[in-house]
Order: C-alpha cells, then sequence, then structure tokens
C-alpha cells in the first residue's frame, strides 16, 4: 500500500483542526493520530511521521508544547536540541577565580533546556491558543 506525503500547509491545517477539537492533546502518538484522521480522505491516504509533525508544530504561532523530561547520562554532550534538532545556546556564568563555567544549554526555537542533569524529552503536551483576528 502506497501513501501519500503531505506538504507542511496540509500538515498545519489538519494540526489546526484536531487541537481546535481536543484544546490538549498530551502525546506526540495522539497527536499523530488525530492528524492523520484529519488528513486522510477516502480517495487519499497520507503518512505522516510524528517527528515532522512536532517540528512543525514548534513553529506554529497557535500550537504550545510543554516538553516532559527524565534524567539522563550528564557525560553526554548535546551539541543539538533533541526536541527540534535547534543549535544549543550556552548558558555561562563567571567562576570565583575568573574563569567561565557552561551551567546549561538553552534552545531559542522550542525551549528545551538542560543543565549539569542531563534531561532527555519523554512526552510533549500539546495546547490550542485561540488567535486573534483583527
Amino acid at each position: 500500500m502506497s501513501y501519500l506525503i503531505p506538504s507542511d500547509e496540509q500538515l498545519i491545517n489538519a494540526l489546526r483542526i484536531a487541537l481546535k477539537k481536543a484544546h490538549t492533546i498530551d502525546s506526540q502518538t495522539l497527536l499523530r493520530q488525530l492528524v492523520k484522521k484529519e488528513i486522510n480522505t477516502s480517495s487519499e491516504i497520507y503518512g505522516v511521521n510524528a517527528q515532522r509533525l512536532r517540528k512543525i508544530a514548534i513553529d506554529c504561532p497557535f500550537v504550545s508544547i510543554d516538553i516532559q523530561s527524565r534524567k539522563g547520562d550528564p557525560k553526554k554532550y548535546l551539541n543539538q536540541c533533541p526536541v527540534c534538532e535547534s543549535p544549543l545556546k550556552k548558558v555561562k556564568n563567571l567562576t570565583i577565580w575568573g574563569g567561565e563555567v557552561t551551567i546549561q544549554l538553552r534552545c531559542s526555537t522550542c525551549g528545551y533546556w538542560t543543565g549539569k542533569q542531563k534531561r532527555v524529552p519523554i512526552r510533549y503536551i500539546f495546547h490550542y491558543i485561540p488567535q486573534k483576528t483583527l
């Protein structure tokens, strides 16, 4: 069985409809299922990738995402965000000896952050934000 790959615009429209109906969707898997249900018609079957959908949702002004995490390996080095794959910015602090130490890594795109104890994303909660019309 073959399927079509939806455009970003098709995914955004289906995402908006699914979130308007549910207001809050408490997992990426459920979000994928609901968007897939909205986008598929009887004549066209679309495949929806959960990671692609999450990255698109991050950039949508009508979506707010809460990222729940667990403790991860503190020795693991991160240079890109595990949520949206954007570069992480180092938040530094001065030591009493005049040196610098990195105290946190932050993503300016999605809001993910981690400190000395690495945080591994385990659940995404998607909220609908109604848009104001002028």
